[in-house]
C-alpha cells in the first residue's frame, strides 16, 4: 500500500505533465523575420535565372518542391520544374526582377509574400504579378518548397471568330439591295446600327457567314446597289432579318425596322442568285 508522501509526490508530477502538456498545447509557434535571408536566397534564383540556366534554377527548389504557375496545373520535382523554367527561357524571357514584401520563419520553414516582373529582350516588360513561396530549410540553405504565382496583367479580349467561307459545293447567295438615292443613309443606318448589333449579339453565326458589301458609286439612274453576300448559306430561312431583329428588339419594334429597311429598296424589293461554291 502507497504511502502518504509517495501519493503527494504522484500528484504532484501528474500536476505538472498536465501543465506541460497544456501548456505546449496552447503556445503558438513564434515569427521570426527572415527577408534579409530570403533576400539573399533569391539573388541566388534570380542570378540562375538572367543567365538562362534552368538547370541551376531548378536546383534552388526542394527535391519535393511544387509549382502553381498561372493557367497550369500543378509541377511537381526538380526535373519538371527545370523543364518548366526551361520552357519560359526559350519562349524568350530575359530577364526577372523579384521584390520581397515579408517573409517570416517557423522553425525550419519560411513563408514569402513578393511581386515579380519579367521582361523580354531590351528590357521590355512582358508580365507581373504576385507570389506567395513557403521556403525550407535544408542543410542549412532555405529553398523553394511550394512555389505559387500568378500574373496581375488584365486578360486580353479574346479575338473574334474567324469569317467562315463557303467550302467545295456549299451554297452561297449574293443578294441586290437597289437603294434609293436619298435613302443611302437611311439604309447604312439600318444595316450597321440597327440590324448587325442584333445579329452579332443574339444570332453570330449567321452574322458570321454574311459580308456586306458599298458601292464605289451610284448607278446610271442615281441609285446604289448594296450586295450581302451570304457565304455559306447554312439554310433557306436562316437569314431572316426579323429573327435577330424580334431577339433584340422585341416584335413590334421588328416591324418598324423592317418597313424601315424596305423603305430604302426600289420597288421595296431585292433580288438574289442562288449560288454553289466551285473549287476556286
Amino acid at each position: 500500500m502507497k504511502t502518504k508522501n509517495t501519493i503527494i509526490r504522484s500528484l504532484t508530477l501528474l500536476v505538472f505533465i498536465i501543465f506541460t502538456l497544456n501548456s505546449c498545447g496552447t503556445k503558438a509557434p513564434v515569427a521570426t523575420d527572415v527577408s534579409a535571408e530570403i533576400i539573399e536566397a533569391n539573388k541566388g534564383f534570380l542570378e540562375a535565372f538572367n543567365t538562362g540556366n534552368a538547370k541551376a534554377v531548378a536546383s534552388k527548389y526542394t527535391s519535393d518542391a511544387k509549382l502553381y504557375p498561372t493557367n497550369r496545373d500543378i509541377i511537381e520535382g526538380k526535373e519538371a520544374i527545370e523543364a518548366f523554367w526551361n520552357e519560359g527561357i526559350n519562349m524568350g524571357i530575359k530577364k526577372a526582377e523579384l521584390n520581397t514584401i515579408s517573409a517570416k520563419s517557423y522553425g525550419s520553414f519560411a513563408i514569402e509574400e513578393g511581386r515579380y516582373k519579367l521582361f523580354a529582350e531590351g528590357d521590355q516588360m512582358i508580365d507581373q504579378g504576385k507570389y506567395i513561396v513557403t521556403w525550407k530549410k535544408e542543410n542549412g540553405q532555405w529553398k523553394l518548397y511550394q512555389d505559387i504565382f500568378n500574373t496581375s496583367n488584365p486578360i486580353p479580349p479574346a479575338p473574334p471568330a474567324p469569317p467562315v467561307r463557303a467550302a467545295l459545293n456549299d451554297t452561297v447567295w449574293v443578294v441586290w439591295n437597289h437603294i434609293k438615292a436619298d435613302k443611302v443613309e437611311q439604309f447604312e443606318n439600318y444595316n450597321f446600327n440597327i440590324l448587325e448589333p442584333a445579329t452579332s449579339e443574339y444570332y453570330p453565326k449567321m452574322r458570321n457567314t454574311v459580308r456586306f458589301t458599298r458601292p464605289v458609286e451610284a448607278n446610271k439612274d442615281g441609285t446604289f446597289t448594296y450586295f450581302y453576300i451570304i457565304d455559306p448559306a447554312t439554310s433557306p430561312d436562316g437569314y431572316d432579318m426579323m429573327l435577330p431583329l424580334t431577339a433584340k428588339y422585341g416584335e413590334e419594334k421588328a416591324i418598324e425596322y423592317l418597313k424601315m429597311f424596305k423603305d430604302c429598296l426600289v420597288d421595296g424589293k431585292q433580288e438574289w442568285v442562288i449560288t454553289t461554291q466551285t473549287k476556286w
